[in-house]
């Protein structure tokens, strides 16, 4: 459907298009606000849950330290590692053990044999003539190579069970078994003349063998020998070169005697509680500069028209300062801060905590004044120091479980992780409840509701002002006709009376 004809300045010569615009101008001003306004919504929203991913990111991190099962790990170490090296497969049983390797393991061995040729492996063996392996037949052609011989031994290996190699170092023929263990063999037959330029003697090689007329060296062949091992002054057979027992799997290298101990490990415990503190103090310094960001109040989210008279990097810095100090001073985040603080520094009470040990400064872990929003700084050597010789007290500090229903009696007797966990939790339900979560689609957020009611008020002004521009335009468009209209009646009357 065509639109109202409009008449711009044909009789009366007035820029109408340029009068209506500044006119709708004024019309603008609260749809303008309200555009900003959405923009500025948004722009919080998004931080918000910038923030709240902080918070999953660090309770993924640290979680770990509310469960017992990582302050209760075990080092293995052998004293002698050239003896028995040890990896953890299962669970161990015992501290300590006393390992004896009286005898190491060989492995099955194939049958071999080694002939010294006179030719490389590119000059033609100049005869003709034939030789079996096994039960085949190999013949050789005067312009055959070395190479081609290696070539014709091994195409019948599948059958044989024997395979040949060449060494250009020392011009030598090796004939190996393919199969190890005392069934395996390699039978040379044939009728080697004084001309027998591959070297080659006839024989046969297995687990009797003693000796090989003409052969430059030979191997015979042997079943694989166990091992044996005490543990405990236990004896043990082995095969390979490794035992499982009781969750450990022994790596047996040599012969000789060791101990393996299994301890707690320090180490493990001591990392995972300062890489806490590392996370912590990073969450909340990202948290501080968002609460202590500049605010410019002359700096308003950009309207369209704005920003196409601006180039790009012009928008980009205009829009950071807009951005800025959005959430300055904010409850939630201020709130989660303070709470984060009560948890890490009130006392942990109840039974089976050491009075000596209720406190994370009493194994070496303080927090700054407010000036520096509550970082946490580590003693490191008392903190060592706290794990090696009080390991079950900083457990409980960290892992002690309230199932308390009393909020404040369950928040006391709880141990540090497990407060602080629930702690995140609550801050991040309250970010969620206020701003939403970009992983679902239904926002019911706070803000979710306030964005769809200016959504809402939005398409209501821009239908109000279609229809006043449509009205300035209708009264420009009267003027227009009725000025045509007078001077038509003018222009009669001059005619009439002229």
């Amino acid at each position: 459907m065509a639109g109202p004809i409009r008449m711009g300045g044909l009789v009366s010569g007035l820029d109408t298009d340029t009068i209506i615009k500044n006119l709708m101008k004024a019309e603008k001003a609260p749809l303008n606000k309200m555009l900003q306004l959405k923009q500025s919504e948004e722009w919080k929203r998004d931080q918000y849950r910038e923030m709240n991913n902080l918070l999953l990111d660090f309770r993924k991190a640290s979680e770990g330290l509310r469960l017992q099962a990582n302050f209760q790990k075990k080092a293995i170490s052998s004293d002698n590692d050239g003896v028995v090296s040890v990896t953890q497969k299962g669970t161990p049983t015992l501290s300590s053990y006393d390992v004896n390797v009286t005898g190491l393991a060989t492995p099955a061995k194939a049958a071999s044999v080694k002939f010294t040729t006179s030719l490389d492996s590119t000059t033609p063996i100049g005869e003709t003539f034939s030789f079996t392996v096994g039960s085949k037949s190999i013949d050789v052609a005067a312009t055959d190579t070395m190479s081609n011989v290696i070539s014709k031994i091994n195409a019948q290996s599948s059958t044989t069970g024997v395979t040949a190699s060449y060494v250009q170092g020392d011009k030598s023929i090796t004939f190996t078994s393919k199969a190890t263990g005392s069934a395996a063999s390699v039978t040379i037959g044939g009728a080697f003349g004084a001309s027998n330029k591959l070297g080659l003697s006839a024989g046969t090689v297995d687990k009797n063998s003693t000796a090989f007329a003409g052969a430059t060296a030979f191997q015979a062949s042997k079943d694989a020998l166990p091992g044996n091992v005490k543990i405990n002054g236990i004896d043990y057979a082995f095969t390979g070169s490794s035992l499982t027992f009781d969750g450990l799997e022994f790596n047996l290298k040599s012969v000789g005697s060791t101990r393996v101990n299994m301890k707690t490990d320090e180490d493990a415990i001591f990392n995972s509680i300062k890489g806490f503190a590392d996370k912590y103090n990073e969450l909340i310094s990202k948290v501080n500069t968002k609460l202590t960001e500049s605010k410019y109040n002359d700096y308003k989210p950009l309207l369209d028209e704005e920003k196409e008279a601006m180039n790009e990097t012009q928008i980009e810095k205009w829009e950071a300062k807009a951005q800025s100090g959005l959430l300055r001073r904010d409850s939630i985040l201020s709130g989660a801060l303070t709470d984060f603080r009560k948890v890490l520094t009130d006392r942990v009470e109840g039974s089976g905590i050491d009075p000596k040990f209720d406190t994370l400064s009493e194994i070496g872990i303080t927090t700054g004044g407010y000036q520096e929003n509550g970082k946490l700084y580590i003693d490191e050597d008392k903190l060592r120091q706290a794990i090696s010789q009080n390991g079950t007290q900083v457990m409980d500090l960290f892992t002690k479980y309230s199932a308390d229903t009393d909020r404040t009696k369950n928040f006391k007797e709880s141990g540090i992780a497990q407060r602080l966990y629930a702690q995140v939790n609550n801050s991040i339900k309250d970010l969620t409840d206020k701003a939403g979560s970009s992983a679902y689609l239904s926002d019911k957020s706070v803000l979710g509701k306030e964005l769809r009611e200016l959504d809402t008020n939005i398409r209501s002004w821009k239908e109000r002002l279609e229809k006043k521009e449509d009205s300035y335009w209708r009264k420009f468009t009267a003027m227009e006709k009725a000025m045509s209209q007078a001077n038509s009646q003018s222009s009669w009357l001059s005619q009439q009376t002229g």
